[in-house]
């Protein structure tokens, strides 16, 4: 098994902050998943679901994802939707340990709150909006190795309880 820890979660839960400080950390190398995709694309995510749709930008996502997981030594922080698509979550199974972030619908609506970039929570990034998407998620994101709730915490705490609970693998 490939030694990358594979970091997903709703968007707002720290996915991204989380996973460039563990890659420090480690001195492993960073990956965000998005901006792989946005470069590859060579548009922003918003653009690509207005112009092509979710399920073109899914697929772009599976296999920028299949990719990234051919490698080793990698913290990679995932689309908060990238844990839907079955192959996903085998690729990153085979290739490393999966962190669940969460964190209360309150904190997620707090943080995400006047997000342009965010195209699933354009239109509404209420509170009842976020919990409906999450219900819909839940079952994906509890199939992680572990799971850490950040609402409260700081960046370096949480990645400090992903290394401390990660240990053995790393």
């Amino acid at each position: 098994m490939k030694n990358n820890i594979f970091i997903t979660g709703f968007m707002g839960c720290g996915k991204t902050s989380v996973g460039r400080v563990l890659s420090q950390r480690l001195g492993w190398t960073f990956v965000d998943l998005d901006q792989v995709i946005v470069d590859r694309a060579g548009t922003s995510i918003k653009e690509i679901f207005a112009s092509k749709g979710e399920p073109a930008f899914r697929a772009v996502e599976t296999a920028a994802l299949a990719e990234v997981a051919s490698r080793q030594s990698q913290v990679v922080s995932t689309g908060g939707g990238a844990v839907i698509a079955p192959q996903n979550r085998e690729a990153m199974r085979g290739s490393g340990r999966i962190v669940n972030l969460t964190a209360s619908v309150e904190t997620i609506a707090a943080r995400v709150t006047g997000d342009s970039e965010r195209p699933l929570l354009a239109a509404d990034a209420s509170v009842e909006r976020i919990s409906s998407m999450l219900q819909g998620r839940e079952e994906y994101y509890a199939d992680a190795d572990l799971r850490i709730d950040t609402t409260g915490k700081t960046i370096e705490a949480v990645a400090s309880e992903v290394i401390d609970s990660l240990k053995g693998f790393l």
